[in-house]
């Protein structure tokens, strides 16, 4: 049974209407309030993921670059400088000579969230075969 009593009387405009007992006005606020935080987060990774996929580009270029110019015999003392010019920021490199080749590794971490969570490591290596008038590599 259906009486006045059991409808809300909801302003619109100069009027009000009749919103029916049971009705689901509200839901839509809350499940946005609910979903909102979940598509911030997922937005956060994504963001996140694409930030540690250009680091790891950045290290590969940087390993590959160095390595080819100290193989042609560019100093050791030009390794940061080297590394400086493509790796992101506070990268780190290590330069191994063995067999007549040159391997540089270059090493990068970067924060996630906060200081709370550990930090992500990028790394990327590059060998190159060094040059024959290079010293310092045992062919």
């Amino acid at each position: 049974m259906d009486t006045w009593m059991s409808r809300a009387l909801i302003p619109v405009g100069a009027r009000f209407r009749v919103r029916p007992e049971g009705s689901e006005a509200g839901y839509v606020t809350a499940e946005t309030a609910l979903l909102l935080p979940v598509l911030l987060g997922f937005g956060y990774a994504l963001t996140m993921l694409v930030l540690l996929a250009g680091d790891q580009i950045r290290c590969a270029d940087a390993a590959w670059e160095t390595a080819r110019a100290l193989a042609r015999g560019s100093p050791s003392s030009e390794l940061t400088a080297l590394v400086g010019q493509y790796a992101p920021a506070g990268a780190t490199a290590t330069v191994r000579m063995a067999d007549g080749s040159l391997t540089v590794q270059v090493d990068h971490d970067r924060g996630i969230v906060s200081r709370f969570l550990p930090d992500v490591r990028v790394a990327a290596t590059a060998t190159v075969p060094c040059e024959p008038r290079v010293e310092g590599c045992d062919a």
